[in-house]
């Protein structure tokens, strides 16, 4: 069974009011054209293909920008596998020196009688 619609709320009733059409007051488009002719600002520039370019141009430059992303990448990812090998001496140096000095702190309560795991 359907339903029969719910009564707008006063809510829905204002916000149609304040969207329906209305209609430009007279000489609206006269003034705005005379303020954008009037107007300094610069317009905004499109960049177009110059007509008369060979087709295989524009697959010269498309493969161009596929070859820079690709290097572009490549170049990334040889950074961070420097980065993580650097990291990974880095954290190889740190356990060498740790246990150099556990060795060294053991050593010394050895020789003053402490022992350990005995």
């Amino acid at each position: 069974m359907n339903q029969p619609e719910e009564p707008f709320t006063k809510f829905e009733q204002e916000l149609t009011q304040a969207m329906r059409a209305v209609d430009p007051p007279d000489g609206f488009a006269e003034r705005v054209m005379v303020r954008a002719q009037a107007s300094e600002q610069p317009r905004a520039k499109v960049l177009a293909m110059p007509r008369g370019l060979p087709s295989w141009t524009i697959g010269a430059i498309a493969a161009a920008l596929l070859l820079a992303v690709f290097f572009g990448e490549q170049t990334h990812l040889r950074h961070q596998r420097e980065q993580a090998e650097f990291a990974q001496q880095q954290f190889e140096l740190a356990m060498r020196i740790t246990d150099r000095a556990l060795e060294h702190t053991q050593q010394q309560l050895w020789n003053a009688g402490v022992r350990f795991g005995d």
